[in-house]
């Protein structure tokens, strides 16, 4: 299958199993970057609140990279990494699309992970804003969850990342748990295991997981399309942005 194949026409059996210290890496890079991204707040450089997600996503990358650049043992582990790359274009399992674009990647150095492709076989982050004007179920879910679920994003790992800035008042685990253990979020999104502890980063932000069956079937998971677990890690400003909240009941 199209999808399914590497640069020489092997093909990929099963999904490549990221180790959770990876994981922890990359979820410790990220708060940490968003902490430098506070400080620029704070000095006036820089603005969270009502800033495009792309905007916001595009300074966290550029301080990841001075990051990995010039002081990667800031991030214990962060030198297992290649540079982390935005937007890079992959295509999807099925191979009909070929300009899918996770808003972060992370890819281990070579020898970090069992696999038959580099390119497919990394830790990909989406990255999405939850505030009153981007709902959790219409942003977060539908236009991030779902792209891991249809297999547009990660089809060839275990693990991923969904990072949500938090402008309003939106705790975890409540405000994402009322829309996955719905029984149309359950459906939508195919939920194998709702919301679970998982640790915290170095910041103290806690991280849950969530696992969900792969593609637009209904039919039980074949070897290729094992589920696959997201981290959800949310990451909020100093203050609110705006005091309104997401349902929790």
């Amino acid at each position: 299958m199209r999808g399914l194949m590497t640069g020489r026409g092997a093909a990929i059996e099963r999904p490549s199993e990221i180790p959770m210290f990876l994981m922890a890496v990359v979820q410790n890079a990220l708060a940490h970057a968003w902490r430098l991204l506070l400080e620029e707040v704070a000095e006036g450089h820089f603005v969270i609140c009502g800033e495009e997600e792309d905007v916001i996503t595009e300074r966290l990358y550029m301080i990841l990279d001075d990051l990995y650049s010039n002081e990667p043992e800031v991030i214990q582990g962060f030198s297992s990494f290649q540079t982390p790359v935005r937007e890079g274009n992959l295509s999807n399992r099925k191979g009909d699309k070929l300009d899918c674009q996770p808003d972060l990647v992370f890819r281990p150095l070579r020898g970090q992970l069992v696999t038959r492709s580099s390119a497919m076989s990394a830790i990909f982050v989406e990255c999405k804003p939850i505030d009153s004007a981007h709902p959790i179920g219409s942003t977060y879910c539908k236009a991030g969850i779902s792209r891991f679920v249809r297999e547009d994003y990660a089809w060839a790992v275990d693990r991923a990342i969904m990072l949500g800035y938090v402008r309003n008042i939106c705790p975890l685990p409540g405000g994402l748990a009322y829309v996955l253990d719905s029984k149309t979020g359950r459906q939508a999104y195919r939920v194998e295991e709702g919301l679970m502890y998982l640790t915290r980063t170095t910041h103290g932000d806690d991280v849950y997981s969530s696992v969900h069956n792969r593609g637009l079937d209904t039919k039980p998971s074949s070897v290729n399309r094992l589920p696959i677990t997201l981290h959800h890690l949310w990451l909020n400003p100093e203050e609110p942005c705006e005091y309104s909240r997401c349902r929790l009941v």
